[in-house]
């Protein structure tokens, strides 16, 4: 276990600190290390810094949840999904009156992102050895007809859903879920008795999800564009596991592919990037690589570099965290961490809630007190709702990353600081530094809450604070952290 001394040397942009651009939160200066040197003119006189651009984000416009609603998401994946996905286009119901209007109230205050049903997420027993019924059924429907019951399914309700949107409402239809995960591949290899004609297991799982699923839907989509004027909008299929290179390549395969259109003649020739406006993936940010601890953002930003261009609006990730890391007692934790991660990204990229989006996966799993909605909640009520301020990344020694974000509340300026360990090793934390920039800033100088959400522990912190002319010192005692377990304190 190894001790740490962390220094967190935030200029607080509320003041507004000079000469770094918003993509960098400046010179991250320890005990040892001077400050650089102000620019003078040739004159001799002093150079103003620039101003600093201040990205504001509202945590509710960027953070979703999955199939309910909470005070602190905004977006929402699949609620209503029993009315809204098509299991079976032989026996599709329409919607009726009452769930249009359930629909027109939820569109009109969250945006939605929602499966359409068909292969879903193709899931499969470990030990199958042939194809699922959900996944047969709707192969064999497609190709008995050449897919014209399930366009057909797929623009009626297409149809019902413009219908009964907002005028502002956002809602984007998003064809299959985790369409990479071995469940899909083995579905493909085995409907087919093995014959994937002389393509990779992972490649003809590909060519079967848009062959025979998203280029049939995105047809029925743009009919119903066509016949009602209005735009549908559509999310590619999630990519799983996105930490892994291997998942990265399937992606930009998959983008890349070119459609034959056997069973959406429309669409012949154009590759899958040109026929969706959305990229969704899961599971990166609580990933963690010692040679390469930038990894989680490096991946995002060649993703975006690559594909999110006037076509693609940008890329969700349409679940975090997850079951398993919530039931095992760390969603709190977790999601506070990589909270702070998509934070810093939204931030740096100046990107717009359209653009880029997380959503949590298993919000109410767990023990109570230890739950991700717990750990959300608490950070809502800390905001109040109200926009917040990155102010900078500090990763001492690669292994915790400590995050200052500013508040403005009506008695002044306000700061909270995430300090989360990514590293499979424990780390023991002592103390925090903060620089004059910020504790000027503190009407009080005081710490209003400290908690710490570790595995199945969330504890109140005893933290003293020192205060001298050079910096605001957070004396931690000795508090051990595991990996994705998060330290939480508020200032003012």
């Amino acid at each position: 276990m190894s001790e740490l001394r962390i220094f967190v040397v935030f200029c607080l942009l509320l003041s507004g600190c000079g000469g770094e651009s918003e993509s960098s939160p400046g010179p991250l200066i320890g005990d040892d290390e001077e400050a650089p040197p102000t620019a003078i003119a040739d004159g001799g006189e002093q150079v103003e810094d620039d101003p600093v651009t201040e990205t504001t984000i509202r945590l509710s416009d960027h953070l979703g949840s999955l199939y309910q609603a909470f005070d602190w998401s905004g977006p929402i994946r699949d609620p209503m999904r029993d009315e809204l996905e098509i299991q079976n286009a032989a026996t599709f119901v329409a919607m009726t009156e009452a769930e249009k209007q359930t629909l027109s109230q939820l569109s009109s205050e969250r945006d939605i992102i929602a499966q359409i049903g068909g292969m879903g997420s193709a899931k499969l027993a470990p030990d199958a050895t042939q194809a699922s019924d959900q996944f047969s059924d709707y192969m064999d429907s497609i190709i008995a007809d050449h897919g014209t019951q399930w366009r057909a399914a797929v623009r009626e309700r297409a149809t019902e859903v413009i219908a009964s949107l907002g005028e502002e409402s956002q809602f984007f239809w998003q064809v299959g879920n985790e369409v990479n995960a071995s469940s899909y591949t083995r579905n493909a290899v085995y409907y087919f008795d093995g014959d994937t004609n002389g393509l990779s297991d992972s490649e003809f799982a590909m060519q079967t999800y848009v062959e025979y699923f998203l280029a049939p839907t995105v047809q029925a989509f743009q009919e119903a564009e066509n016949a009602t004027g209005d735009k549908v909008n559509v999310a590619l299929g999630s990519v799983s596991a996105f930490s892994a290179p291997s998942s990265q390549t399937f992606l930009d395969d998959l983008l890349a592919y070119e459609i034959e259109g056997t069973y959406a003649p429309d669409l012949a020739g154009k590759q899958v990037h040109e026929i969706i406006d959305l990229i969704t993936i899961h599971y990166l940010a609580h990933a963690y690589d010692a040679n390469t601890p930038d990894h989680w953002k490096s991946t995002l930003e060649g993703l975006y570099d690559r594909w999110v261009h006037s076509d693609i609006l940008g890329v969700w990730i349409t679940e975090e965290v997850g079951i398993n890391l919530a039931s095992g007692g760390l969603g709190a934790g977790a999601a506070l961490a990589i909270a702070g991660r998509y934070l810093e990204w939204i931030a740096d990229r100046q990107l717009s809630p359209q653009q880029s989006r997380w959503f949590y996966y298993g919000t109410q799993a767990g023990n109570e007190g230890h739950r991700i909605s717990d750990a959300m909640a608490s950070l809502y009520s800390l905001t109040g709702g109200r926009d917040i301020i990155y102010q900078g990344t500090l990763t001492p020694d690669d292994t915790t990353e400590v995050r200052s974000f500013a508040i403005t509340t009506d008695s002044g300026a306000e700061v909270f600081v995430l300090a989360s360990v990514f590293s499979e090793n424990s780390q023991t934390l002592t103390h925090l530094e903060l620089p004059q920039d910020i504790q000027n800033q503190l009407a009080h100088r005081e710490i209003v809450s400290a908690t710490l959400y570790a595995r199945d522990l969330t504890t109140p912190i005893d933290v003293t604070v020192s205060d001298n002319s050079d910096e605001l010192l957070l004396n931690l005692g000795d508090i051990q952290m595991a990996r994705l377990e998060t330290l939480l304190i508020h200032l003012r």
